[in-house]
């Protein structure tokens, strides 16, 4: 559940207006769940639903993974919850005018591939569901466009390899605070994850092994690329500060992953706009339909007056 962390801060960039700043928005897993999100006009409301289990807590079940099943069904998720119970605003993705790249890891080839050109929800969620296809916990390879696809992070925990060849400027929002690596997986969860990615295809199981150096390799890279202002494409990396809170892939206690997505918002506040923010929380309604509300109080006041209603007895 680190992806809380970068959910709080495209908050900070929806809250200050700067989403149509962007002509390409890239993620990679929980990511891609962020950037669908914000390109929704939705990504404070994914920010408070990391909290509940992406919005149902049901989302995890270590006794469902003892049965066999996924200890974290992305598929009811974005299958269910995003489309009936707290409805992801699959239109306005698409009608953003900005494009959605969803990265993943092409189990057959043990490489990334960038799902992009994406026209309807059936493949945002298709490729949100293979961005996110966490090996052995999250259940086997997602079909998509003639491939079998799993978590990007496996070849790709940062989706910088194909911005970065065409953009002009780079924003790259990190979750680990500065100065602390990557983790590699509990011993037993590897050797568990590397038996079925064995299964798959035996490449796997080095890519898995290699991304904690792979990891901390790249993000050296781009904070060398952020402090050179010559470089190209003009980098800049947003981080918790020092001292963040540190959230595992396995967390699920409430009140850090609210901890933690504050001070995602709260870097990325100071970084966009030079001043350090007060939190508060606020009431705000989501509503379910995808009609703006004034559009349906005008459809509404233009409606014929219903008959009296009957007295209750």
């Amino acid at each position: 559940m680190r992806g809380v962390v970068s959910a709080g801060m495209t908050a900070a960039i929806e809250q200050l207006g700067l989403r149509d700043a962007f002509d390409e928005v890239h993620g990679a897993s929980a990511g891609a769940f962020n950037a669908a999100f914000l390109l929704a006009g939705q990504a404070a409301y994914l920010a408070t639903l990391y909290q509940f289990g992406f919005g149902d807590p049901r989302f995890v079940s270590y006794v469902r993974a003892l049965r066999g099943g996924p200890a974290f069904d992305m598929d009811y998720v974005i299958n269910h919850v995003w489309t009936r119970q707290r409805p992801l605003r699959f239109d306005s993705i698409l009608a953003a005018g900005i494009d959605l790249h969803c990265t993943a890891t092409d189990a057959d080839r043990a490489a990334i591939v960038d799902l992009t050109d994406l026209r309807s929800q059936e493949e945002i969620c298709c490729a949100l569901r293979a961005s996110g296809r966490l090996p052995w916990l999250a259940g086997g390879p997602v079909s998509f466009r003639g491939m079998r696809l799993l978590d990007a992070t496996l070849a790709e925990a940062i989706p910088v390899e194909v911005p970065r060849s065409s953009a002009t400027d780079l924003l790259v929002l990190q979750t680990r605070p500065h100065g602390v690596g990557h983790t590699p997986l509990p011993p037993l969860v590897a050797r568990l994850t590397d038996r079925y990615l064995n299964a798959i295809n035996p490449v796997l199981v080095e890519l898995r092994r290699t991304r904690s150096p792979r990891y901390d390799a790249l993000t050296a890279e781009l904070a060398g690329q952020a402090a050179d202002p010559a470089h190209r494409p003009t980098t800049c990396v947003i981080r918790p500060a020092t001292g963040s809170l540190v959230i595992s892939q396995l967390e699920h206690r409430a009140t850090a992953l609210q901890r933690a997505a504050g001070e995602g918002l709260r870097a990325a506040w100071m970084a966009l706009e030079g001043e350090d923010p007060e939190l508060i929380g606020t009431l705000r309604a989501y509503p379910r339909s995808t009609t703006p509300a004034p559009a349906r109080a005008r459809s509404a006041r233009r409606s014929p007056a219903p008959p009296p209603a009957a007295p209750a007895r």
